[in-house]
């Protein structure tokens, strides 16, 4: 399989990723035009807090700078050492899947046992890439 094909997945998780951010934005536009918080909060985060959702989707920008960093990775080195195959493609695909789905556990009820376990499943997703990556490589 040509190494290319494992740029879907993180294009998938690049676009999640500026979807998040956008949503962030406009929470914050909109709590600072409704007067729920100043805007120069966000300047130095010093000050009152703002609103939930806009904490929660700021959180959200952060975590996707974090974790997914891993999937990033193993993807790039699995291209690099021309190994990528269905499995490890299939596997970044579904990573993409998970996080969406944390995405929206995160960004709706944000309920912790419910979050938790979708971040553990691609936390799961991840450790099984570097695996199958490790394996293909040393096999």
């Amino acid at each position: 399989m040509e190494p290319r094909w494992m740029l879907l997945p993180m294009f998938a998780q690049t676009l999640l990723t500026f979807g998040v951010m956008q949503l962030a934005r406009t929470r914050r536009f909109k709590a600072v035009k409704d007067g729920k918080v100043s805007g120069a909060y966000f300047k130095t985060m010093e000050g009152p807090k703002p609103p939930r959702e806009v904490l929660q989707s700021d959180q959200l920008v952060l975590n996707f700078f974090e974790t997914p960093i891993l999937f990033y990775v193993v993807c790039l080195a699995a291209m690099v050492l021309n190994l990528v195959e269905p499995v490890l493609l299939g596997l970044g695909t579904t990573f993409v899947l998970v996080r969406t789905w944390h995405a929206q556990v995160k960004l709706t009820h944000n309920k912790l046992g419910k979050r938790a376990l979708v971040f553990i499943i691609s936390l799961l997703i991840i450790s099984l890439m570097w695996v199958w990556l490790l394996a293909l490589a040393f096999a």
